[in-house]
């Protein structure tokens, strides 16, 4: 006898069976965790070891143009010093030094000027010359961190950029790879924040397209205030910063003091709700555009049919009326003949006939 279940091994007297085990964890969605922040870890992991492969990479090659610039500089000085001190001893005329000179500093300028074209010689320049301080490295654990993050999400800030040939090469590649996995990550995470906000919304997606567009709008105008109360930049070039971030504009004119970590995470988190607000409104939008043509293509078709029924009901009103004027003529026609009849008989009872 086959076994019965719920209401009907009830009615029969039969026990009923025993509710399934609820498991804590739930494979399907286990798996599809692990899917989902494997590749948040993936991005980690491949950021970190761009960094590592950058930094030693381009570390040793910036010591070595920063001690070389520093010692130009000091043999450009040196030579200017005494070529201009032999000519202070030759002219006694204040002028004549002038004039004789001009020449050798315009030289000097010059070997500057060519020397300053490359980055770290710059930076030299910048730091040890311009504000008088010590040498600012370039390349260092936390810059390269945010060099290799901005390259995958791509802001690309530009603050700094490798000089060998090498390096170059090895950016090519890693850009290659990195840019698509953090499009796709970051387009993985904004589908489930999307779905959740709907979700939350009681999927209404009117609400959850406003509440993007507000979350877009307030998300740097709140992170351009923490950056300008945090350092010494102004409100307008906080929000500046913000706003080209987010958008992966990057320009890389401003470089806010705030830890490398939160920095990174600003951008994630923004380039995300930018992807993701421009896919639901962007979406909506597409979706009414059809909606409207598919609305016109029928209002079209429905015109069409109007149309001919429209010529059905004139051809058939065009022949009753044909129909009405065609009995009116041939009565007409009628009478026009029993009058000439009355009138022929009239003339020949008279004896009027012609």
């Amino acid at each position: 006898m086959a076994r019965k279940s719920g209401l009907a091994a009830l009615m029969s007297g039969q026990p009923l069976p025993a509710p399934p085990k609820r498991r804590f964890f739930n494979k399907k969605k286990l798996r599809t965790f692990l899917i989902h922040s494997g590749l948040v870890f993936l991005c980690m992991l491949y950021i970190t070891l761009g960094a590592v492969l950058f930094y030693s990479l381009e570390r040793p090659i910036e010591l070595d143009m920063r001690d070389k610039t520093i010692e130009a500089l000091k043999v450009e000085q040196e030579i200017l010093m005494k070529v201009s001190a032999s000519m202070n001893d030759n002219f006694d005329d204040f002028e004549a030094f002038n004039s004789s000179i001009a020449p050798l500093l315009d030289e000097y300028q010059s070997a500057l000027f060519e020397m300053f074209r490359n980055p770290i010689s710059a930076n030299v320049f910048e730091s040890m010359v311009f504000h008088n301080s010590d040498y600012v490295d370039m390349w260092t654990p936390s810059s390269s961190v945010l060099f290799a993050a901005t390259t995958m999400v791509p802001v690309g800030f530009g603050l700094i950029t490798p000089t060998s040939s090498l390096g170059k090469l090895l950016l090519i590649c890693y850009a290659i790879i990195g840019i698509p996995l953090a499009l796709v990550t970051t387009s993985d995470l904004g589908k489930f924040f999307c779905l959740f906000m709907y979700k939350l919304l009681n999927e209404s997606m009117k609400a959850s397209m406003a509440i993007f567009i507000i979350l877009l709008i307030l998300y740097p105008f709140g992170g351009g205030i923490i950056i300008s109360l945090v350092s010494d930049m102004t409100w307008i070039d906080s929000v500046y910063y913000c706003i080209m971030t987010i958008f992966t504009i990057g320009y890389g004119d401003f470089q806010p003091p705030i830890p490398v970590v939160f920095l990174i995470i600003f951008i994630v988190v923004g380039v995300t709700l930018v992807t993701v607000s421009i896919e639901v409104v962007g979406s909506n939008i597409i979706h009414h555009i059809h909606y409207m043509g598919r609305q016109m293509g029928r209002a079209k078709e429905i015109a069409g049919k109007m149309m001919q029924i429209a010529q059905k009901l004139s051809i058939n009103r065009g022949l009753g009326l044909g129909m009405a004027q065609l009995g009116a003529f041939a009565k007409f026609g009628m009478m026009m003949r029993v009058d000439s009849t009355h009138h022929n008989g009239q003339s020949e009872r008279y004896g009027l006939r012609a």
